[in-house]
């Protein structure tokens, strides 16, 4: 009992960061697990999509996990806020490891640099969604080593969005154009590219903002290009396509117990929220997404085809999850023939939703469809927003870009020689007939200083009391959080006191 080196034993099946980080292999398993978290229940395969897009004016959804915060009545003590918010710097950790360790493993050069700039990215992407949901949050660079090293104060937004532009702009040099097809998931310099102008755009560094969307839509970084058919955006069967910048990679191969959220190899990868908005609880569709979608005909004269890729309404043949919508919902459709202004408009989201498919129980369980992330789309609408706002009014590139979007579903160009503020509001109905329940559309109204009035001013996109308070624009730090980082001494973010 005297000998302590008898207690001083190696556990064989356990490694440690001494014994890992030697190889080439290493250094390719330890980027792989920094991506893990992104598709589990607790970050985008579920909770969090869910979180992302509740303040969305586009949707109302009840129930689950997402209804109160769609009202603005959130619970710092909330185990939902606090699990997708510990996924987020779980990857942040594991992208801080692979930045401090590979650099010193013997192994090819290009392959180095390609898991360097892949770690700065996830490294920025994750500090992207932190700032601008909880603002408040702290900045870690370096793999803590001791459990005072993980207790850090909170940093300034404007320093997290420093380093968000400094990872981004280090990861383009290093990434690669592209991927083999046994890598499909892992981003590439387009990526960082996208998000890099992004978080430019917002900050509203219009210029700077556009340049990086050029870059891409020039096809400085590879060739990217819109998908003839807008639905293949959302199918599984063409997932990973040409238009494609990034996308959570989703699948249905092992361990549905190990599916909750386990950080595990083997572990089932499913896109549960797609279920959760199509069929969970009584959620509904706004009725202004489908009057702006009714606003305007194709040239041929028919209803925007993105319409039907993105709701569920009564019209001829429709089909909502096996059963005909009319028959399925001929109360709520009765309810509002009788009386419009007093009950709503039936509409679902058909977004990443097979409507000739019935669902399994439970239905969280059947869906491998990746979720997309950021498409070319996307860039062309930020594009035309950012050099509109750059130069005091739309330029012929801005024209293009918007144009571009609308002609893939053949929609007219819209009207030339728009003011300034006209091509804004046309940029930004466009970014809801594209974009809708693509978690987009939170942010936006962040961004553009309508969160929460949107809401708060429209009683009918919520018809259930709200609790807002100035301050619940963003979440409330999780109270886990505050209880054992003293760094934060004590503070929560404002609203939530």
């Amino acid at each position: 009992g005297c000998e302590t080196d008898l207690l001083d034993q190696k556990n064989p099946n356990t490694l440690t960061p001494d014994q890992f980080w030697k190889t080439a292999g290493d250094a390719q398993s330890g980027i792989i697990g920094a991506y893990s978290p992104l598709s589990g229940i607790f970050y985008h395969g579920r909770m969090w999509s869910g979180y992302e897009i509740a303040y969305s004016d586009e949707n109302f959804i009840q129930g689950d996990f997402y209804g109160n915060l769609s009202v603005f009545n959130q619970n710092p003590a909330d185990g939902n806020f606090a699990n997708p918010f510990a996924e987020m710097y779980k990857v942040i950790f594991r992208a801080n490891n692979v930045l401090q360790n590979v650099p010193n493993i013997d192994m090819d050069a290009t392959v180095k640099d390609n898991i360097l700039g892949e770690a700065y990215f996830l490294r920025a992407y994750n500090y992207f969604t932190l700032v601008n949901h909880w603002e408040n949050v702290p900045l870690v660079t370096e793999p803590a080593a001791s459990l005072a090293e993980t207790q850090q104060p909170p940093a300034s937004p404007d320093a997290i969005w420093a380093q968000i532009e400094t990872d981004l702009t280090a990861a383009i040099p290093l990434l690669p154009t592209s991927w083999d097809d046994s890598n499909k998931g892992r981003v590439f310099k387009a990526t960082a590219v996208a998000f890099l102008g992004k978080s430019l755009l917002y900050q509203e560094k219009w210029g700077e903002a556009a340049a990086q969307f050029k870059s891409i839509i020039d096809n400085q970084y590879g060739t990217f290009d819109l998908m003839p058919n807008y639905k293949d955006n959302f199918r599984e069967s063409s997932e990973n396509n040409i238009e494609s910048l990034f996308e959570i990679q989703m699948d249905l191969g092992g361990a549905w117990s190990a599916g909750w959220g386990a950080d595990v190899p083997s572990q089932a990868r499913y896109f549960s929220f797609s279920r959760d908005l199509g069929v969970g609880g009584a959620s509904r569709m706004n009725k202004w997404v489908y009057d702006l979608f009714m606003k305007e005909m194709t040239n041929g004269g028919e209803i925007d085809p993105r319409a039907f890729e993105t709701l569920m309404w009564d019209y001829p043949g429709a089909v909502h999850f096996n059963s005909p919508f009319a028959t399925k919902y001929a109360a709520d459709l009765a309810n509002y023939a009788s009386d419009p202004t007093m009950f709503r408009m039936p509409l679902q989201n058909a977004k990443y939703n097979d409507p000739n498919n019935t669902p399994k129980i439970p239905f969280w369980t059947d869906s491998a469809n990746n979720k997309r992330i950021m498409r070319l789309a996307d860039v062309l609408l930020m594009h035309a927003e950012a050099e509109n706002e750059a130069n005091n009014g739309p330029t012929t590139a801005a024209y293009s870009s918007i144009n571009r979007v609308r002609a893939r579903v053949d929609m007219p160009d819209i009207p030339a020689a728009l003011s300034k503020e006209d091509f804004r509001q046309r940029v930004r109905d466009e970014r809801t007939l594209e974009l809708c329940n693509e978690s987009q559309r939170p942010l936006d109204l962040k961004r553009w200083g309508m969160m929460p009035d949107r809401i708060v001013d429209n009683p009918d996109f919520r018809p259930i009391v709200l609790a807002y308070v100035p301050g619940r624009e963003i979440f409330p730090i999780p109270q886990t959080e505050i209880d054992t980082n003293p760094a934060y001494e004590g503070k929560q973010n404002p609203g939530y006191e």
